[in-house]
């Protein structure tokens, strides 16, 4: 059955509602990130009133990813015969509840054990609540609109980001608890917004192994991962490399304002052309990755880094975008919550181990180890699609018709009456 014909049978099945669908997806997806993105300026507020010490707060913040880290895969695990938007819905719940009740804490003055024991509860949902809203695109998107729908999404989510730490900050200034209730309270919008998965036929793709991590899936968990590392880099060392270019801290802004715009400008490209990349254009969003992360490294000019923010940002958010879809037409239907917490645990993983590498070390160390990374997975990359175009050449000739090449991966609608 061709694209054209699956998308009037998904159209016919949700009343041609899939434009309204798209959009309140998109906003969902942006607003699930909010509690993440207020986190380090509200639970500082919060340490600074129980405390006295706003650095107590990245103890919580700490607790909060090393528990998205661990309950990911594992809870998203327990919603696979679910309703998988229902399943969101509960554990997003569980998130905003755990989230009230650091604000009570906060507001009581209970100790700091508490409140970082009720972060951990909302990390713990966190990373499966994100595979299951991920998933959920499979059935509320028909499959000519899914790049398009991933692209507003990234948009969403870059401005979630840009202004949640602002709306914390501007609530605490009234009261540390409120800061807390106002994240918590964004954050709990999406299980209001995100459209119910209609219980009709749609048409059904063959199912596949039973495999979390399927052949390919690997290489495009690694994609993500080192682009998340390198925008990290840039974020935590924005202040490192103003001061290395003798400017004052407050000129950091300037590196993570340029990448943040980027950033949408890829996210925004992504959804006005609305097709999967070829593989030739992922090397390239990956060259200019690497490329970008090499001239901030230099130490050139100012300018120079800019314009390396810049490139960062315009690769990573088409490539982040691409490495989903990939995933999504890898792994099986039944298993793609787990495959996408999979996702946002390797994302988690480049981000603490590059926060702990400047730590330890200097965001010029980090950044050189980064690109050592980005080139060995853009290596790989370019190994597999030549492994793949060898393949796909030999069954040409042998006459063997179908064989799944990058250019028509994830374009299928699948079932939902397993959900």
């Amino acid at each position: 059955m061709s694209l054209l014909r699956v998308d009037k049978q998904y159209d016919m099945h949700c009343g041609g509602s899939h434009r309204s669908n798209s959009v309140r997806w998109a906003l969902s997806y942006g607003l699930f990130g909010a509690p993440r993105a207020g986190a380090p300026i509200a639970f500082a507020l919060a340490a600074l009133t129980i405390t006295g010490n706003p650095s107590s707060g990245a103890l919580v913040l700490a607790a909060m990813t090393a528990a998205q880290l661990l309950g990911a895969v594992p809870i998203a695990r327990l919603g696979r015969h679910a309703n998988t938007i229902s399943f969101f819905r509960t554990l997003i719940a569980i998130r905003t509840a755990a989230m009230l009740v650091c604000a009570v804490a906060c507001g009581v003055g209970a100790p700091m054990g508490v409140l970082i024991g009720a972060a951990a509860v909302a990390g713990l949902v966190q990373g499966a609540a994100f595979g299951h809203l991920r998933n959920g695109v499979n059935y509320l998107v028909n499959p000519s609109q899914m790049v398009k729908t991933l692209g507003l999404g990234a948009i969403a989510d870059d401005i979630t980001f840009l202004v949640t730490p602002m709306l914390a900050a501007t609530v605490g200034i009234v009261s540390a608890p409120l800061a807390i209730v106002a994240i918590a309270a964004v954050g709990a919008t999406p299980a209001l917004i995100l459209p119910k998965v209609p219980h009709l036929p749609v048409l059904r793709a063959p199912e596949r192994g039973g495999k979390l991590i399927e052949r390919g899936v690997s290489l495009w968990l690694a994609c993500a991962c080192v682009t998340a590392a390198a925008i990290t880099a840039i974020e935590i060392g924005a202040v490192s490399i103003a001061l290395g270019f003798d400017l004052r801290p407050e000129y950091g802004a300037v590196f993570t304002g340029t990448l943040c715009m980027a950033s949408l400008a890829g996210s925004t490209w992504i959804s006005i052309r609305n097709r999967i990349p070829s593989t030739r254009q992922v090397v390239v969003m990956l060259c200019l990755i690497t490329a970008g992360t090499t001239l901030i490294s230099t130490q050139h000019s100012m300018v120079t880094a800019i314009v390396g923010c810049a490139l960062v940002g315009i690769g990573a958010a088409p490539l982040k975008a691409h490495c989903s879809i990939q995933i999504n037409s890898l792994v099986a239907s039944k298993m793609r919550a787990e495959a996408f917490s999979l996702l946002k645990t390797s994302t988690s993983v480049g981000t603490i181990v590059t926060s702990l590498a400047i730590g330890w070390t200097s965001i010029l160390t980090t950044l050189k180890i980064e690109i050592a990374l980005l080139a060995f997975v853009l290596s790989l990359l370019i190994l597999s699609s030549l492994v793949v175009h060898h393949r796909t050449s030999a069954a040409s000739k042998l006459g063997i018709q179908g064989y799944p090449t990058p250019g028509r991966m994830g374009t299928t609608v699948e079932s939902n009456h397993e959900n």
